[in-house]
């Protein structure tokens, strides 16, 4: 039996929904962009512990990003030969979207035998906060489902408004290390990578991934790697995958998510692999002509997007 049950996550005092069954338990903070903190198998870490659950943002869980994944010099952009600044109540946004430290509104909780479920939503608003450096009027809905075999994300955005919405999707998830980066390992099944200078922004050019970003041959232990970079060529019938000693996590979505980006940063506790519909500028790269290497996509009026992430456990 399946569990879904709302809580205080103390000592902070922030709403918390867990949800639990068949050796998995997760742990969900819905102001903190709906972020997906926490999850365990059979009492092991698969997401890596926060350092610091009090910094809403993109430094532990899964955060989501939308609608602009990655970095936007400056926060500045170009739609349609009019030009845009990224702000959130005065600020520049140059990171990972909008979303990510922003409260969702929890639309439904429910569980059974075979699964627990929790969704939520977050409203772009005419003259609203979110509206403020992007007024593109939307809604963004978000399920996780959680059942015998992993964890399932399933999103749908909304154009609420009147013209046509420019946008990217991502997800960021930060998995355990635990504790020993040489005893974990990533295969990733892509062979090219964009080409970017030193502050990470593409020139536009998709290269063969040479023998440094080599993540394609086999497994490679995450100490081995040295990688922040945005891959390409994922489709839905390809798996990224992290083993364990206990487990196998097989990682894979929908044909939107045709780029990935792979991070092993040396100095915290845990390391990415991240579905993105998108490049690093996408907005921008896509003015300049490079319309097939932004990943940029375009959603009529009243119309929905919808994408799938997949986490399947397989037990060793």
């Amino acid at each position: 039996m399946f569990t879904a049950e709302k809580g205080i996550l103390e000592p902070h005092g922030y709403e918390q929904i867990t949800l639990a069954g068949a050796g998995h338990e997760v742990r969900i903070l819905p102001q903190a962009g709906f972020n997906l903190w926490y999850w365990t198998f059979e009492g092991k870490e698969i997401l890596m512990k926060p350092v610091d659950i009090t910094v809403f943002g993109t430094k532990y869980g899964i955060p989501i990003l939308f609608p602009t994944p990655n970095r936007i010099p400056k926060g500045e952009y170009t739609w349609q030969g009019k030009h845009h600044v990224m702000t959130k109540r005065g600020e520049p946004v140059v990171i990972h979207g909008l979303v990510k430290d922003e409260p969702f509104t929890v639309t439904r909780l429910e569980a059974c035998e075979t699964c627990a479920v929790c969704e939520a939503e977050i409203v772009f608003a005419e003259g609203s906060v979110l509206c403020e450096g992007w007024p593109f009027p939307c809604t963004l809905r978000v399920t996780y489902m959680l059942s015998a075999d992993g964890l399932h994300m399933d999103s749908v955005i909304t154009n609420d408004g009147r013209e046509p919405m420019p946008f990217g999707y991502a997800v960021h998830p930060y998995f355990s290390k635990r504790g020993d980066a040489n005893r974990v390992e990533l295969t990733v099944p892509v062979r090219r990578v964009y080409e970017a200078d030193e502050n990470l922004f593409p020139s536009g050019k998709i290269l063969p991934a040479d023998a440094v970003h080599t993540v394609w041959d086999g497994y490679h232990t995450v100490e081995s790697l040295y990688l922040d970079n945005v891959f390409r060529g994922m489709t839905g019938d390809m798996e990224s995958k992290i083993r364990y000693e206990d487990i196998v996590l097989h990682i894979s979505g929908s044909d939107c998510f045709r780029n990935v980006v792979v991070y092993t940063p040396h100095d915290r506790p845990g390391f990415c692999i991240e579905p993105q519909t998108c490049s690093t500028n996408f907005i921008n790269l896509h003015e300049q002509g490079f319309v097939d290497e932004s990943g940029l996509l375009v959603l009529p009026p009243e119309k929905q997007f919808c994408c799938r992430v997949d986490y399947v456990v397989e037990k060793r």
